[in-house]
């Protein structure tokens, strides 16, 4: 998903201003800086929650928040017909050339309006926590089960609350042809309301001039109870997992990161 990002450039000779949209600046390095995602684990976890819980006799997929279509390319090499949404134009330019069977939607998570259309929907790298405020956060539970077919199933990793605290900064280092970029991402809670902050810079550094790029997204805090019963409240049957993608481990409540199986019954 995109967000609004100010350029802040420093001691150079020659200066870029980028768009302002740090996803539209750098879309052609975001591969390159989530280098170490392991899409195709994620995907065969994705199709084994899929082969144990789904009941519909059906592989129409749906990826939300899908960016460069990294998970879109590894489902449909796996047997599923890809569709995925995006709130970033650049994201989905590339998703559309790396996965051209792709369907792809431009909206936010609350804004799409599909019904009964999917039997598996994904949305991994923490992405529903886009999903602001809380009230938005429910608006997109909503629209999934609606887009599920009966029997699909929902799949998506999340953070406690509580646990945001203790996360610490991730900072990714890239060497290109002409210069060197440091990605820099991390959650930031005060331990009350449900304002999550995530905030993400990066710094190119090349022989002519440095830029510095800064942002700040707000997304939504919610314990993992909390959000089992939301999911709950919608109509899926929840079941909480361990973040452990190599196999299926019930949650066992003292981890703070898990990723969710709802189920639509």
């Amino acid at each position: 998903m995109s967000h609004t990002a100010k350029p802040i450039t420093e001691k150079t000779d020659a200066v870029q201003i980028g768009t302002g949209d740090l996803y539209a600046d750098l879309a052609g390095y975001y591969d390159q800086f989530c280098a170490e995602v392991d899409y195709a684990g994620q995907c065969a976890f994705a199709v084994r929650v899929f082969d144990a819980f789904a009941d519909t006799g059906g592989r129409d997929y749906l990826d939300l928040a899908c960016g460069t279509g990294r998970h879109l390319q590894e489902m449909a090499r796996l047997g599923f017909n890809p569709a995925g949404l995006d709130n970033s134009p650049a994201m989905l330019t590339q998703a559309q050339s790396r996965c051209p069977e792709a369907q792809l939607m431009l909206c936010d998570l609350a804004g799409f309006e599909q019904v009964e259309g999917f039997d598996l929907i994904s949305c991994f790298l923490y992405s529903i926590h886009y999903s602001h405020p809380r009230q938005q956060l429910a608006e997109t539970l909503r629209r999934a089960w609606l887009a599920l077919k009966p029997g699909g199933v929902f799949v998506f990793n999340t953070v406690d609350a509580d646990g945001a605290r203790q996360q610490h900064d991730v900072v990714t280092r890239l060497q290109t042809a002409d210069a060197h970029l440091t990605f820099t991402s991390g959650w930031y809670y005060s331990g009350q309301g449900e304002d999550l902050d995530l905030r993400l810079s990066i710094r190119r550094q090349s022989a002519q001039h440095t830029q510095v790029w800064h942002d700040r997204h707000t997304m939504t805090a919610i314990t993992l109870p909390a959000l089992k019963q939301q999911l709950m409240a919608t109509g899926f049957e929840v079941t909480l997992l361990e973040h452990d993608y190599d196999r299926l481990m019930p949650w066992d409540g003292n981890s703070f990161n898990a990723i969710v199986v709802a189920c639509k019954v």
